[in-house]
């Protein structure tokens, strides 16, 4: 089992940045995610780590053993950037054996591996490309394929969705924390996209400022973080500030009952809420909703949209002059709807009162999925 630990890390820079002390810790099989704004010091924490940065206190510590001092090509770290690094004159299969061809005697079972990891990415058909040919995503899934393939004790990544656009985005995550599952290392990946943290993470640390928050895990995060009523707790204002000042989106996690004719139905709490496209009876799924797209009467009302929720409204919030979200509780989990001001006026919606949030099939998006045996 391998394990990760930073301990007291600080780095100071000139220009007045600090980061740090930083404290925290990343064990086998668990991928921790950094979210924060751009200049909060979450690549800065990879670029120690991975050896590319020097600290200027505190310890690197890997199984109980410091290598803070231990040079970037010992410390079998995996790094993926934003933009993938390939070899232009090269092909995707020789890229991807680059790091590896002069340590594997046994090419046989290099090749074994190399065509089990491309078909979890699905770029098997890919092989024998030129780098120059590939779209965006493709290049992305053989740089995670070089970096993966080599071993790692530790993995690494700075924002690895960033150029990629939204389609490709929501299949390449759900692929990944697949297959970052499996290879059982540490791992570490930063963003400032709420969807990423959604669909990777295990655990989540909020950088700003080069100072660590709040760290929690996922569930706790739901608990007390994006939906928290309480505006007097510090670490949920953090969290609430950072996740919800970038989308907003309502995130549900639930079991799948049914999934027939690209219509899968999911149950969360004693509420059964449907979705398009087709997933593995008995999985566990990760959904996330877009406020705008959940819309609230305070009666049944005949709607084409399949998702009709009872619940309760415990607060609300501006979010601008003419828009306001409304917080509701609904049997075991929460949603926001995001309204103008003028509608909540119209419904006359109060604190504590119930009403019949709706949505359709098509607004729920699927950004993780998990079989039982990955739980």
């Amino acid at each position: 089992m391998v394990e990760l630990e930073l301990i007291n890390l600080t780095k100071k820079f000139v220009g007045g940045f600090r980061l740090g002390p930083l404290n925290l810790k990343v064990n086998n099989n668990q991928i921790l995610v950094i979210i924060g704004p751009t200049g909060s010091g979450k690549t800065t924490v990879l670029n120690l780590i991975s050896g590319l940065l020097k600290p200027d206190g505190g310890s690197i510590m890997v199984d109980g053993r410091d290598i803070t001092s231990v040079p970037v090509e010992r410390r079998k770290i995996a790094y993926t950037f934003q933009n993938p690094s390939l070899f232009p004159h090269m092909n995707v299969y020789e890229n991807i054996i680059f790091g590896i061809k002069k340590k594997w005697k046994d090419m046989n079972n290099s090749n074994v591996e190399i065509n089990s990891l491309l078909a979890d990415l699905g770029v098997s058909q890919l092989t024998h490309r030129r780098i120059h040919g590939l779209s965006g995503g493709e290049m992305q899934k053989v740089s995670l394929a070089r970096m993966l393939i080599t071993k790692p004790k530790i993995i690494l990544m700075d924002e690895p969705f960033a150029h990629l656009d939204p389609s490709t985005k929501r299949k390449l995550r759900i692929e990944l924390r697949h297959i970052l599952r499996r290879q059982s290392a540490p791992t570490i990946c930063v963003t400032h996209f709420e969807d990423d943290v959604y669909a990777l993470a295990d655990s989540v640390c909020a950088l700003q400022g080069g100072i660590m928050e709040h760290s929690s895990t996922l569930g706790s995060l739901m608990r007390t973080g994006q939906y928290a009523s309480n505006d007097n707790d510090s670490a949920s204002r953090v969290l609430s500030n950072i996740l919800t000042s970038i989308q907003g989106n309502n995130y549900l996690e639930g079991e799948v009952i049914k999934s027939l004719g690209g219509l899968t139905t999911f149950k969360t709490g004693s509420t059964l809420l449907e979705t398009l496209g087709n997933y593995n009876t008995g999985s566990k799924v990760g959904i996330l909703i877009r406020p705008e797209d959940i819309i609230l009467s305070k009666q049944m009302v005949k709607t084409s949209a399949r998702n009709v929720v009872r619940s309760k409204v415990i607060k609300f919030t501006k979010y601008d002059a003419a828009i306001v979200d409304v917080f509701m509780v609904a049997d075991s989990f929460h949603l926001t709807s995001r309204i103008t001001e003028e509608a909540r006026a119209d419904l006359q919606l109060r604190q504590g009162d119930d009403v019949f949030a709706m949505f359709k099939a098509s607004s729920p998006q699927v950004v993780r999925e998990e079989g039982k045996e990955e739980e």
